[in-house]
């Protein structure tokens, strides 16, 4: 069916249709709202926001006349009584307005409200009488139409592409409301607490053919592994009985599994989970040269050339030629990335270890097996994917201190084995972590200079690098002018963060590690790759707009000598957050954390694509029960066989949308 079949659809209506990506009417039905406006009941004003919609019921005193401020521009201004409060009205160029709100009685006004202290404001608010109470009633659809056509216009097209198309489900059976239904409810919504579930139960659509999808094109690769892992874990025992320490016991346990794994004869899928000084880098290494006694080449990708250096340097000391290594980053002069491409391509060296560097197209291996991602929350599933398609079925360690939601909601449904390392003793223990408000910002700073006393250093983290428009938040360049005339005068400090020039970026942090900067100011930048022993202060400013995960990686920066006391102080000038920040404060385990996380903030999409169709998404927050009740009902279909059936046209799509996303 065309859309030009739909009553009302003209061939320039569905043009512009056509800008928005809906080319069907089946396109126009999954083509969802933005939000709603909820006209159904008064708005308590004690519970808003500045920026909500609200709906307001009183009458209005001080109405002025029609004011003139300057050609071209007019208004009049009212004041609305309600709920206790005098609220402050006003219409721009309106002069029609200034005899119709003049009547007696009582008034409905719709509208975004504004807090300007304790008093709310609005502007061009729609009204009428309430005893007249027709057009400002009942739940409003509002769809992202950039303009396209207008929204009435919209809603009255989907309602006649809904009268045209039924679309059944084979999921019906599994919910308890059925997907035509669902579409119709939210499109055309009575009750905001059945418009939930109906968003609800489109999710779950998606998200099972997500799941289906991923799990065909996975099983359809399960036999790409063209080569046998032919050695045992015994052959590399020598290795470890040669490392200057003894691994711990959970070392040794990931080492093995991860082994089992590569000699399975499926796809190796691991995360290798730990906190910062747990030892996720030599299980790492030991797996790349298990690796390379099978006779295969690795490759490790850290997200900063920091980082990526830290690994490369462990891996020359801790093997020597045993495994050869070599490193590639944006900072590789041109001479040594061709020296070290050539000796990749022939079998030369055993391991690469580089940043977003090893993804360049002219970089090509010769037996390439193994890959680790580092730090796998740095990544996108697009870039994991370019790694990997490097070589024929290959396979894939993820590691990281506290695992993204997509990885958690791999594991959830069993698709991601996880590896847990446990801190070595002492590791983490010293570090205090408190959540402070606006007024400790000066005792704070009076703190680090303490420390600094002390022979201690400090990090100061800020969620911008400039100032912007708008946003009442820290910004790195700002704070570090002020806090070097005023505060932190008498200490050196310094400023890093994540577009300066590489070579900046080194000479500042050879001067941290070298104790020459006291206190290096900076953005999440050096939430990964910074290992200082004499850092004993970690202040993140406006903590709330950093996740959990984040915030637990920041911390890790401190607290590496088990010699001295560490600190992380987490600022926030919103109340509200506390309880987030405090599940940090309480809580020092990183799986934890993430998980914790995940479930506050939604797991998002995590196999990689949109959650629906034009739209983008369906806005339901994704969390764990959600994908449990998912991976459920995919089980179910996949078990009924016969997988492809006239109705799974989303199972096709999502088939496509996988192409070229990682699905490890």
């Amino acid at each position: 069916m065309e859309l030009t079949d739909v009553k009302g659809i003209g061939a320039k209506t569905a043009e512009k249709l056509n800008k928005l990506g809906i080319y069907t009417p089946r396109d126009a039905v999954y083509f969802y709202p933005k939000f709603y406006w909820d006209m159904t009941k008064e708005t308590d004003l004690d519970s808003i926001e500045s920026g909500d919609y609200v709906l307001l019921k009183g009458y209005l005193t001080s109405v002025s006349g029609l004011i003139r401020a300057k050609r071209g521009l007019s208004f009049c201004t009212a004041t609305l009584n309600t709920q206790g409060k005098k609220n402050k009205l006003t219409w721009f160029n309106s002069p029609f307005v200034v005899s119709l709100i003049k009547q007696s009685g009582e008034f409905l006004f719709w509208g975004k409200a504004r807090l300007n202290g304790k008093k709310i404001e609005m502007s061009n608010p729609s009204f009428e009488k309430a005893e007249e109470n027709k057009r400002l009633q009942g739940i409003v659809p509002i769809y992202p139409l950039k303009d396209a056509v207008g929204q009435q216009t919209f809603r009255n097209i989907v309602k006649a592409c809904l009268d045209n198309i039924t679309i059944p489900s084979r999921l019906d059976a599994y919910c308890d409301i059925s997907l035509d239904k669902a579409l119709r409810t939210v499109h055309d919504p009575i009750d905001m607490e059945q418009t939930k579930l109906a968003r609800r139960r489109i999710a779950i659509e998606e998200l099972v053919y997500q799941i289906i999808a991923y799990r065909i094109i996975k099983n359809n690769s399960a036999n790409l592994k063209p080569y046998p892992y032919n050695r045992d874990f015994e052959d590399i025992q020598e290795h470890i009985a040669a490392l200057p320490y003894k691994l711990t016991d959970s070392q040794d346990k990931a080492i093995r599994e991860i082994i089992d794994d590569l000699k399975g004869a499926k796809h190796t899928n691991r995360m290798l989970m730990g906190d910062v000084g747990s030892g996720k880098t030599v299980v790492a290494l030991l797996s790349c040269l298990f690796a390379k006694k099978c006779g295969k080449q690795s490759a490790i990708m850290a997200p900063t050339e920091i980082l990526a250096r830290q690994h490369y340097k462990t891996a020359l000391t801790l093997f020597g030629d045993s495994l050869r290594a070599a490193l590639l980053t944006s900072s590789t002069s041109a001479a040594d990335k061709k020296a070290v491409i050539a000796a990749l391509s022939k079998g030369e060296l055993d391991l690469i270890v580089g940043t977003h560097a090893v993804l360049n197209d002219k970089v090509k291996f010769n037996n390439l097996g193994f890959i680790v991602i580092d730090e796998l929350h740095r990544f996108g599933v697009r870039q994991k994917s370019k790694l990997e398609d490097k070589a024929l079925g290959v396979d894939t360690l993820v590691m990281s201190a506290t695992p993204i939601p997509r990885a958690l909601a791999l594991s959830i449904y069993g698709d991601l084995d996880m590896s847990q390392l446990q801190p070595r003793e002492g590791t983490g223990d010293n570090i205090s972590t408190f959540v402070m408000g606006d007024d400790r910002l000066k005792g704070l700073y009076k703190f680090i200079n303490e420390r600094v006393s002390y022979g201690e250093q400090a990090y100061i983290v800020c969620p911008l690098v400039e100032d912007s428009e708008g946003l009442e938040v820290f910004s790195a360049k700002t704070l570090y002018k002020q806090l070097v005339k005023k505060e932190l005068a008498e200490l050196n400090v310094g400023l890093v963060y994540g577009s300066m020039k590489d070579k900046d970026k080194s000479e500042i942090m050879s001067r941290f590690y070298a104790g020459e900067i006291d206190v290096l100011i900076a953005t999440s930048v050096i939430e990964v790759g910074i290992d200082s022993q004499r850092a004993s202060v970690m202040a993140v400013l406006n903590s709330d707009r950093f996740g959990l995960a984040a915030l637990h990686q920041l911390r890790g920066r401190v607290g590496r000598n088990p010699q001295i006391k560490s600190y992380c102080f987490l600022h926030t000038s919103k109340q509200e957050e506390n309880e987030r920040l405090n599940a940090l404060q309480n809580n020092r385990d990183g799986l934890k954390i993430a998980e914790i996380d995940a479930d506050m903030r939604g797991y998002g999409d995590f196999l990689g694509v949109n959650q629906s169709g034009g739209s983008g998404k369906i806005g339901v927050f994704v969390n764990k029960k959600l994908i449990e009740e998912c991976k459920d009902i995919a089980d179910g279909i996949m078990q009924e066989g016969d997988i492809y059936t006239q109705y799974d046209e989303m199972l096709s799509k999502y088939l496509d949308l996988l192409q070229g996303v990682s699905l490890n």
